[in-house]
């Protein structure tokens, strides 16, 4: 059954992470999204299709990067903007109870403390005896 709360408009231009092979180590987004210098609120929607949470150590952190340069060449000017933390370790479900596939939609803005930042991306930090993530990425607007 589809989740009547996480329905959004879909558009091509704005897909952050294709679907592909599931990724078992920190990946830095190839595709870099201009939203503009203007503010931008939405949802960063993350479908994932496979997730390991087998040995319970597994953890995925999806963070939105924003940045005021397009090559993202200064470190220092990257800010994390959005932020999904899932998996099976303690320090994504304190609670002990291990995310599954399914829809995840996070809200955002590309602005942070003030400044705003016109351009994004996604990077994928992960950590685990054996991790394994298969997921697509877009951004979204508030339907």
């Amino acid at each position: 059954m589809a989740n009547l709360y996480s329905q959004f408009t879909y558009d091509n231009a704005l897909l952050i992470r294709p679907t592909g092979a599931a990724i078992t180590s920190t990946e830095t987004g190839s595709t870099i999204l201009t939203v503009g210098s203007g503010l931008t609120e939405g949802y960063l929607v993350v479908d994932v299709t496979a997730i390991d949470v087998t040995t319970g150590d597994e953890a995925y952190s999806l963070m939105l990067e924003g940045s005021p340069d397009a090559a993202f060449g200064t470190a220092g000017n990257i800010r994390v903007v959005a932020e999904l933390r899932i998996g099976g370790a303690t320090f994504t479900t304190p609670n002990g109870a291990a995310d599954g596939v399914g829809r995840f939609a996070i809200p955002f803005r590309n602005e942070r403390n003030g400044t705003l930042y016109p351009y994004l991306r996604l990077y994928t930090l992960i950590a685990g005896a054996s991790p394994s993530l298969t997921f697509s990425a877009f951004l979204a607007k508030d339907s």
